[in-house]
């Protein structure tokens, strides 16, 4: 265990008993899965808000300007959990019509909140028109032609920011990289496009061009990719002759999954935007802007652990152990999608010294059903407990019923010993299949 807590895996209230059981602000994993069933999915609040908190102090002490730290929704939303977060004094990234609703509904203020995504529906757009949101972030020139029709139909003004791509690639798996030259997101620096629609945005009296954003993808962990983008897009403000109030270099700064994976300071990456916008403001004689960043993975990854119980095993003939446990990709699809990796512990089997190589795999009739392709583990028996840390990010977002399975339930920890269900299980009575 202590491996694990030295690499930064495990949330921040995490004990180990002298059983080699494991409690989280207080509460028993054990109890916890018995009394919710699993697959079980836990957040721990005092990593969120330490997470967050980090990041203020590190604009705080290398930013003089106004910042925003965003929270994009896309890693995990729910009712319950969008209110947690409404009352961090934080802002939201949403990209759909039912997360903007549940970001009015938990208490955001609509001036809080930036509407993103690569093809709205015209309702999305209306409704984020008359919120009066912060920002409708606009993706391509299509859109931005439709957006304005929508905003001239209603006669209002739209505060609009435009998402630039800057046609690089970063290092990280293609499936989260967002900002090469065949990205399906936003303006084309290359091709022009980019100067276009910042020319157009301008000159239209439908939109107030607030910001540029800009989105590089997901799992970085070198902080020169932010900077070269940065004085992209300053570059191009300066070409258009466009002074932007407000700039946003997204999120995508990585986090630890396993013991294998570097851990990166944020303060690394919050210096070096912060830096870079400076730079920039100071040799285009430029006012600063609002800094607004996206985390979304990187608030809520560590804050979150699930609980699988393990069922059958089995051995190949080349001798792998194959563990197999009550969840899998229905639950996390990250693995089958783009190789994720983790790692895992058997509750109350931590201290064991003799572990052996297994694959964790899910009971979902899949040959791509794995969740852990090769972890060290002592001998298992069902019923045993597998932990998954760094689970709370783009595991549930990206849930699915297949073969009718039903996600599985949420639950918050508070310090004390106190949890509040943030998601109840699916029941598969009462679901849309058995109408």
């Amino acid at each position: 265990m202590s491996s694990f807590i030295e690499k930064d895996l495990f949330p921040l209230s995490t004990e180990l008993r002298p059983d080699g059981s494991i409690t989280i602000a207080g509460s028993s994993l054990k109890k916890l899965a018995k009394d919710f069933g699993s697959p079980l999915y836990l957040y721990d609040s005092e990593t969120i808000r330490a997470n967050i908190q980090k990041l203020k102090n590190a604009f705080s002490t290398f930013y003089p300007g106004n910042f925003a730290i965003a929270y994009a929704s896309k890693a995990y939303l729910s009712r319950k959990f969008a209110e947690k977060i409404a009352k961090q004094d934080i802002e939201l990234d949403v990209v759909s019509m039912a997360e903007l609703l549940i970001a009015l509904k938990a208490g955001f203020s609509p001036k809080q909140i930036h509407f993103h995504g690569n093809n709205k529906t015209t309702e999305e757009i209306q409704k984020a028109i008359d919120c009066n949101i912060h920002a409708l972030v606009i993706d391509n020139m299509d859109e931005l032609l439709y957006a304005e029709k929508i905003a001239a139909s209603k006669n209002k003004c739209v505060k609009i920011w435009l998402r630039i791509t800057p046609d690089i690639h970063v290092k990280t798996h293609p499936h989260i990289e967002t900002s090469a030259a065949e990205s399906k997101f936003g303006f084309h620096v290359t091709t022009g496009e980019a100067k276009a629609g910042i020319q157009y945005a301008l000159k239209s009296h439908f939109f107030e061009l607030t910001g540029l954003h800009c989105h590089l993808g997901s799992q970085i962990f070198d902080p020169l990719p932010y900077r070269i983008t940065i004085q992209m897009l300053y570059d191009l403000a300066s070409e258009c002759g466009y002074v932007p109030s407000e700039l946003s270099p997204g999120g995508g700064w990585g986090v630890p999954y396993s013991t294998e994976d570097p851990v990166a300071d944020p303060n690394d990456w919050i210096e070096h935007i912060s830096s870079a916008v400076i730079e920039q403001c100071r040799q285009k004689q430029m006012p600063l802007p609002k800094i607004v960043i996206e985390p979304g993975r990187w608030l809520v990854a560590k804050a979150g652990i699930s609980i699988y119980q393990i069922g059958s095993q089995k051995s190949t003939p080349n001798g792998l152990r194959i563990i197999a446990v009550n969840g899998g990709m229905s639950d996390n699809p990250r693995n089958a999608l783009y190789q994720a990796k983790y790692t895992a512990v058997i509750n109350g089997k931590i201290a064991s010294n003799e572990v052996f190589p297994s694959r964790i795999v899910g009971k979902f009739c899949e040959s791509g059903d794995t969740l852990i392709d090769q972890v060290y583990l002592p001998e298992a028996e069902r019923d045993d407990l597998l932990i998954i840390p760094v689970s709370g990010a783009y595991q549930l977002s990206m849930a699915s019923n297949y073969n009718l399975a039903p996600r599985p339930a949420v639950l918050w920890l508070e310090s004390g010993g106190i949890y509040e269900l943030l998601q109840y299980r699916e029941n598969p009575e009462e679901s849309s299949w058995w109408a």
